[in-house]
């Protein structure tokens, strides 16, 4: 053990990595997509896409996630709305935030001001996990703003995070990660997110995996984990008066499918709640089930638009 310390410690001292980062270029030659687009906000290059014509739709993906995951939503979504989806900083290829400030009032700033350079005067949100947590807080910031709001298990209501003002401090040891990555790591991140782990692809975890060890990108992740707060969420879903869909798999390990009916029973001002349990969907519902959720997003938004003709 002293051994495998000391090796740790000449590895932090010098920042060797392992594996060791991506660059920049090699990343974009690889995931760049056809509607990849850039903008800088207040200092950090934002990756994103915006695809199609109609009432706008803003998806934000989970921690560890990426914009790509999104694709089986877009190519249903996009024939029928405006689809726009980020790149979080530090994930994926929008860039380190070089202020080091990964808190919620930051990335919803960092939102909101791109969504300022898009001219989106009125939005529909989709948000899983850690982008459902900062839907709902852009939401409860922007009334006027919001149309609908879908849900797909944010992770809020989680007993550890729950309504905390301060991070929570991970372990010291966890942030070896940032400097031992083996896409085992990968792998177990997706297959606790999995309502069936044989559902992950060797694709899947391999993005995953080169998008992490993207420059820069270890050091965020940390970052933004002993960064977050879920802030006064009570209040925060009190305060959504926007409808909402909520999708939840039955067999998530992540947030027990439990707090989606908590959830729903504390949004008692929102104008109306519609939910979705998957029988057999873990966390990661998009990147598990994302024609499904896709299918069913476009049906709640197309009867909601329906009715308002």
């Amino acid at each position: 053990m002293a051994i495998v310390a000391s090796v740790l410690i000449i590895m932090i001292a010098l920042d060797i990595r392992y594996p060791s980062e991506l660059s920049k270029e090699f990343i974009e030659s690889k995931y760049l997509l056809e509607f990849s687009e850039f903008r800088e906000v207040d200092g950090v290059d934002i990756h994103f896409t915006d695809e199609g014509e109609g009432p706008t739709l803003l998806l934000l993906h989970a921690n560890y996630a990426n914009l790509i995951d999104w694709e089986p939503w877009v190519n249903q979504l996009k024939n029928h709305f405006r689809v726009i989806r980020i790149d979080i900083p530090g994930h994926g290829l929008t860039e380190a935030d070089p202020k080091n400030d990964y808190s919620m009032e930051r990335t919803v700033f960092l939102i909101q001001e791109l969504l300022n350079q898009l001219k989106v005067e009125k939005l529909n949100i989709a948000g899983a996990s850690l982008g459902g947590t900062i839907g709902l807080h852009y939401a409860r910031r922007n009334p006027e703003k919001m149309v609908n709001l879908i849900l797909v298990s944010p992770g809020a209501l989680n007993p550890r995070v729950r309504g905390r003002i301060k991070p929570v401090k991970l372990p010291k040891p966890f942030e070896l990660v940032a400097y031992i990555t083996p896409k085992a790591i990968t792998k177990a991140l997706l297959k606790g997110g999995f309502g069936d782990p044989n559902n992950i692809t060797d694709e899947l975890v391999t993005r995953w995996h080169d998008l992490l060890i993207r420059k820069g990108q270890r050091d965020a992740q940390i970052a933004r984990v002993n960064q977050y707060v879920s802030g006064d969420i009570d209040q925060v879903l009190s305060g959504i008066k926007s409808p909402a869909l909520i999708m939840w798999g039955k067999k998530n390990n992540v947030v027990p499918v439990a707090l989606a009916h908590e959830m729903k029973n504390m949004m008692v001002n929102s104008s109306s709640i519609e939910m979705i349990i998957y029988e057999e969907g873990g966390h990661q519902l998009v990147q598990e089930l994302g024609l499904q959720t896709g299918q069913d997003a476009l049906e709640y938004l197309m009867d909601f638009y329906g009715d308002k003709k």
